[in-house]
């Protein structure tokens, strides 16, 4: 099923700007120490919607780490998955429900860029 967008799309944040390296839809990058949510594929230097603000659920989770309601998410950008570890990895939100360290993908989060 993969990353989905939960907020109503009157409260989705986004913006348009060409991301240096090519972009996969809904797979999250790292632009200038922030990480952003692309909604479509494009190539490097193409003008793309870039989502900052929403919550999301059912992206890739790092195995082995329990969630807990108001904890700090990170965005691995190594492994491509999201994660409570904050060494090496990019601060992108805050959990809004308990996840099982047993769990692939995020329940219902924050994500934020600023």
């Amino acid at each position: 099923m993969g990353l989905q967008l939960r907020s109503p799309s009157n409260q989705i944040r986004g913006l348009q700007f060409a991301a240096t390296g090519a972009t996969v839809a809904k797979v999250p990058h790292v632009h200038n120490a922030r990480v952003f949510i692309p909604m479509n594929s494009a190539d490097a230097a193409a003008s793309n919607e870039h989502i900052y603000d929403s919550e999301v659920s059912g992206a890739p989770k790092a195995t082995g780490e329990a969630w807990a309601v108001g904890q700090a998410i990170y965005w691995d950008n190594t492994n491509k998955r999201f994660t409570t570890t904050a060494s090496g990895n990019t601060a992108c939100g805050y959990a809004l429900a308990p996840a099982l360290a047993a769990d692939t993908v995020t329940p219902l989060f924050l994500f934020q860029s600023f």
